[in-house]
């Protein structure tokens, strides 16, 4: 049987780096929601910052995140089995998630000598996109995350930190589950519509 949009936990999630490069950059801050029953768990969030290897410091235009808020932080390996435990078997959630997606399979791989397993992941852009074409209207270019913020009138959280655009992200994602309810979509669909292939 395909489970309905109702019957699936998703889990909403924002990470912030030490810079763009999946491979080489390291994972400073994670949060993570859960969605599931078209209701935010806040009292479930997860949130921590994460001591990198090796800081740079022009990333802190981006995040905020100074080298001594992240002197007494955990190192990834040491909040790596609660990451996984929040994940699992969930449908993730996020904007450029597979970014997220890749620095996560990256830093287990690389720190943990672990393989992370996330084969369901659901991009808001890629959704919002979807939703505008049922709409009639033609979508040619990406649509950034202010412009979504926008559409749903959603105030910033704390603006680039990982707890503040997770929620950000799950309110977003919410006002679409509902527009997807009515299009009839499942998860199996959901998970195609909000997908990003090209990379």
């Amino acid at each position: 049987m395909v489970e309905g949009l109702r019957d699936v936990e998703f889990c909403v999630i924002d990470l912030e780096t030490t810079g763009l490069n999946t491979k080489k950059d390291e994972i400073i801050s994670f949060a993570s929601i859960p969605v599931r029953d078209m209701t935010i768990h806040l009292d479930e969030a997860f949130y921590t910052l994460i001591r990198p290897e090796k800081f740079r410091v022009d990333s802190i235009k981006y995040h905020g995140i100074t080298e001594s808020d992240l002197r007494d932080a955990p190192t990834f390996a040491e909040v790596a089995d609660r990451i996984e435990e929040v994940i699992d078997d969930r449908v993730i959630v996020g904007y450029a998630v597979w970014v997220d997606v890749e620095f996560l399979k990256n830093a287990f791989k690389k720190k943990l000598k672990k393989k992370l397993r996330v084969e369901r992941y659901v991009d808001v852009a890629e959704v919002e996109a979807w939703l505008i074409k049922k709409r009639g209207s033609a979508v040619t270019f990406r649509l950034d995350f202010e412009s979504l913020m926008k559409i749903y009138r959603v105030e910033g959280f704390q603006r680039h930190t990982a707890l503040g655009d997770a929620f950000s992200t799950a309110y977003v994602f919410l006002k679409q589950l509902s527009q997807l309810e009515d299009y009839s979509v499942n998860v199996i669909d959901l998970v195609r519509i909000g997908r990003r292939m090209l990379f």
